[in-house]
């Protein structure tokens, strides 16, 4: 059953249809019923014939002009009107040959009258089936062409002329249901292509919805992550300073380490959904490049390996030379995750961490003695928050964001990651990478050079920051590293500060979201614009989207994202000073071509 919609669609078709050939058909009728008249007019009169020519005629001059109206305006009329006029015209012409066929047979001879009757029959058959768009006007032609001359011809005596009615009234039982036939398989066509066009009208507003949805999670991760972060942030500085609290009593400085714990998984949390939602968001900018791995296990190794250690597991990273081409970042914290996540669920044991050449490829696989996985739940593993053996949701087991953010870090960059795992005797993922083509070598190590970084103390530092409890813990913070703090919410509260102080500012730290309408990135440039434009400087935020990430990046500015220690605080402000450390070690420029984007994660 067709809908009402659907049903006046495929009318709408059906004439579309039927009017791009209508008008040949009609003037072939006519040339055919004129040539007729030639063969036997010597035979019959004129009277008999020259009015249903003329007639004829009119007939099709009235189709010619509907299919001409019909292809200039096709919405003068409804579909249903225009097959009516249709139907009207096509017995009109029907008829027009059925009454002068019948009326001439009586004056003919019986081969003429043979000729005459198959002339009728074949421009019926072709009605029928070169017009079987549109049933009624083929109907109509045939039923009024054919039924007048077989009543006479049942009006005569002999057999042949029975026979001959016989025939042709079996003709019009068979030209009739040949065409409904070809009729209905032409609307069931246009009702599967309606249903299909429906489909992919329904299946694209479905995607639409989809991606609104997925890009208003984003939003709302990126929204919440921020509004989190900030109470987060002071809540951290503050915590930070009451660990050298001398007065503290050892009960006040056991609820300080509890306090510490929880916010330090609360701050995991919210690095885990800034992970997930820039790489949802695709703000992460992916740099493939040479590399070797042996780099990232050696680092790897010595930031693991105590960790493993304290939990009594043997934790091996075995020498691979192979170099790769990827982004090293990315890798690497893809391999971080799942030695983190062996470390997490392996109680007693060893992991080993290796490569296996594989057609150009490298397999870098990360085996374990741990829990395992069971089979069924093997497919959930790399959902959001699923962990396994944690319906309790035990924070010292992880938040069960790290399998997820493989997954996504993974297919940003088209690698693949395979597990195979036996419950109760371990678990093995495998990360595929690309190998480097042939002749090519590993990035180049940065030069070394030593540097100093330059004393805090005395050092005027402009913190802009709308949150007063994060002003009031950076303003403790700094003064405790010696710093001189000028503090405001608003970039015209700082430069009527700085104005008034009438001394050149060493250092800034602005938030992103700031009052009067001006974004700390624009704050930045303007006090740089006023008190040197190399002046060394901090976006310290919680606003994750990408559009940040991206307007910090193309001004050339390090990001810190809260909330963030004491100490990443001051390894960012170092590195905007140009050292790293405030004691001489060997630092490593960086790559003048890489971006500096200092992000900064709690410990887990």
């Amino acid at each position: 059953m067709f809908t009402q919609n659907e049903h006046k669609a495929i009318e709408a078709e059906l004439v579309k249809a039927s009017f791009q050939n209508a008008n040949d058909l009609n003037i072939a009728g006519a040339a055919i019923f004129s040539l007729l008249v030639y063969v036997v007019h010597d035979e019959a009169s004129w009277r008999i014939w020259l009015p249903a020519l003329v007639l004829l005629y009119l007939a099709t001059l009235l189709r010619a002009y509907e299919i001409r109206q019909y292809r200039r305006m096709p919405e003068y009329r409804d579909s249903r009107q225009w097959m009516v006029y249709q139907t009207i015209y096509a017995g009109l012409a029907g008829l027009c040959w059925g009454a002068a066929s019948a009326a001439m047979l009586p004056h003919l001879s019986i081969m003429l009258q043979l000729f005459v009757l198959t002339v009728c029959t074949v421009v019926a058959a072709t009605s029928a089936s070169e017009d079987f768009l549109l049933v009624m006007p083929s109907r109509a032609f045939i039923f009024a062409s054919i039924i007048p001359p077989t009543l006479w011809l049942l009006t005569a005596d002999d057999s042949l002329h029975w026979v001959l009615a016989v025939m042709l009234a079996a003709f019009i039982t068979v030209s009739i249901k040949h065409g409904n036939k070809n009729s209905r398989m032409f609307i069931e066509a246009q009702h599967l292509r309606f249903q299909n066009e429906f489909l992919a009208k329904e299946l694209s507003r479905k995607h639409a919805m989809l991606d609104r949805a997925n890009k208003s999670k984003s939003r709302f991760l990126a929204a919440a992550s921020h509004d989190l972060r900030q109470p987060v942030a002071a809540l951290m500085i503050f915590l930070e300073q009451l660990e050298f609290e001398q007065q503290l009593s050892a009960n006040g400085r056991g609820v300080l380490e509890h306090a510490q714990q929880a916010t330090s998984s609360m701050c995991s949390l919210l690095d885990s959904l800034l992970d997930i939602s820039r790489l949802d968001g695709q703000a992460i900018r992916k740099t493939i490049r040479p590399f070797p791995i042996q780099k990232l296990f050696d680092d790897m190794e010595d930031e693991f390996l105590q960790l493993a250690q304290h939990k009594g597991i043997r934790l091996k990273f075995s020498p691979c030379s192979a170099i790769v081409e990827s982004d090293r970042v990315l890798t690497g914290q893809i391999l971080r995750n799942l030695v983190s996540n062996a470390i997490r669920y392996t109680p007693e044991g060893r992991i080993l961490v290796g490569c296996r050449h594989r057609r150009g490829m490298l397999a870098i696989e990360v085996h374990d003695t741990g829990i395992g996985i069971a089979e069924d739940q093997i497919p959930k593993i790399f959902d959001e928050f699923y962990q396994v053996d944690n319906s309790e949701r035990d924070r010292q087991q992880g938040l069960g964001l790290g399998l997820s953010i493989v997954d996504r870090a993974a297919r940003l960059l088209g690698h693949t990651v395979t597990l195979t795992s036996r419950l109760g005797l371990g678990s093995s993922f495998a990360l595929t990478v690309p190998l480097a083509k042939d002749g090519v070598a590993g990035e180049p190590q940065a030069p070394l050079q030593t540097a100093r970084t330059p004393a805090m103390a005395g050092r005027l530092v402009a913190v802009v920051e709308n949150e007063s409890s994060i002003r009031a813990g950076m303003r403790d913070l700094l003064q405790s590293w010696g710093c001189r703090v000028v503090l405001a919410d608003s970039l015209a509260n700082m430069t009527e500060q700085l104005e008034s102080l009438g001394e050149a500012v060493d250092m800034i730290i602005s938030d992103f979201g700031l009052r009067g309408g001006t974004n700390g990135v624009e704050a930045i440039a303007r006090i740089r614009e006023r008190w040197g434009s190399g002046l060394p400087a901090v976006l310290f935020t919680g606003d994750i989207s990408k559009e940040t990430h991206a307007l910090a990046r193309n001004a050339g500015l390090s990001i810190l994202y809260k909330p963030a220690k004491a100490e990443a605080l001051y390894e960012a402000i170092a590195h905007a000073f140009g050292g790293s450390d405030s004691q001489e070690r060997i630092t490593r420029i960086p790559d003048s071509r890489e971006e500096i984007d200092v992000q900064v994660k709690c410990d887990e």
